[in-house]
């Protein structure tokens, strides 16, 4: 019996020496003293100075902005950054236009107890997410390939925000954090709620919402235009509008796009959409485990969670728009905020789909 005690706890070990972890978010500083907008601007010039392109770069919806009683906020602010760089995009879809999915780079910019802190969406753990059907589709060696040139942008990147010299310089892996074996299989988090943690092996977590013959007329980036332009005119369903308090219901219902990238080729377009209360309410929820009396909004640590992504793309003589499907969304950004969580906010996640399938569809919508 000691043997076998023995040769297991091995085997342990060697697992644990081997494999790694990857959070969502990779904490780069914390305890700045300096304002949050004059962090914002540092962090914005030194992108820039690098290479880099802004496309958004603005506040974040907080918790505040949900809860009614002001005896309930928190009075801390959240930032965000979303940017692009012309290597990566080159480099993600150089297997394919489907892997724009992953274009967006984006940093949360977030004020708590301590001070103000800086966090990055990991891309390298993003795209292991993403091209996960090359490792499950007996392709290791094309996923490993991409994941070493990710972990390589990925140090480019931390290098370069930590020459932003506010604070404490750190690299902290921030929840949801997964190993690599998890994230190359695909494994699911919530078995029978959210399904495979893939974009392309299981096609419920992003599926076409619509699809168009490509002609003169229409293209991925005609109509990735008409959509855009359609999200102004979205008219609340009963359901979205009663979902949670929100000040100005009118307004803050209105799905917008705050960034937007093509394909190095033209034949892809990737939107990112966001909306006050769903920033807001996210946020909420994500912290609500965590709180306390120093900070009653934690759950701005999760500020890059957004945009939501909108890819369009020319494929086989069609136009097809597609979006991941909010549950699994939700998964991937907002996991660790835990079951009991996600149990008491099921109907959220079709309700944002149902609103962001209306908003960007406008007269072509369907009801199912």
């Amino acid at each position: 019996m000691k043997s076998i005690i023995v040769f297991f706890a091995a085997i342990l070990i060697t697992v644990n020496l081997y494999a790694s972890d990857h959070g969502i978010y990779l904490k780069t500083h914390e305890k700045i003293s300096e304002g949050i907008s004059v962090v914002q601007d540092a962090v914005a010039k030194k992108l820039t100075e690098n290479g880099f392109a802004i496309l958004y770069n603005s506040d974040v919806i907080t918790p505040d902005y949900v809860r009614e009683e002001k005896s309930e906020h928190c009075g801390f602010k959240a930032k965000l950054i979303v940017f692009t760089s012309d290597d990566f995009t080159k480099m993600i879809t150089s297997k394919g236009n489907k892997y724009l999915i992953a274009g967006f780079l984006r940093v949360g910019i977030y004020e708590d107890q301590n001070g103000v802190n800086l966090n990055i969406i990991d891309p390298e753990t993003i795209t292991r997410i993403v091209f996960n059907d090359l490792y499950e589709n007996d392709k290791e060696d094309e996923y490993n390939a991409i994941v070493e040139k990710a972990k390589a942008f990925k140090t480019s990147l931390v290098k370069i925000l930590h020459e932003v010299t506010f604070g404490q310089q750190v690299n902290i892996l921030m929840e949801p954090i997964r190993d690599d074996e998890d994230l190359a299989e695909s494994s699911k988090d919530m078995f029978m709620m959210v399904g495979q943690m893939t974009f392309f092996n299981d096609e419920d977590q992003f599926p076409v919402i619509y699809s168009a013959n490509k002609t003169n007329d229409i293209s991925a980036q005609s109509l990735s235009s008409e959509f855009a332009g359609n999200l102004k005119d979205y008219i609340p369903t009963e359901d979205d509008t009663e979902y949670r308090w929100t000040p100005n219901p009118q307004s803050d219902l209105k799905w917008k796009v705050i960034s937007k990238i093509n394909s190095p080729d033209g034949n892809a377009v990737l939107l990112g959409i966001t909306r006050p209360r769903t920033e807001g309410v996210s946020f909420n929820i994500a912290g609500m485990s965590r709180e306390d009396d120093a900070n009653m909004c934690p759950g701005i640590d999760h500020a890059a969670a957004y945009p939501v992504e909108v890819l369009f793309i020319e494929e086989d003589g069609k136009v097809n728009v597609y979006t991941a499907r909010e549950m699994f969304r939700m998964d991937m950004y907002f996991w660790d905020a835990g079951m009991s969580a996600f149990m008491d906010h099921m109907s959220m996640p079709g309700i944002l789909d149902d609103s962001i399938q209306k908003s960007l569809l406008g007269k072509k919508f369907e009801e199912d």
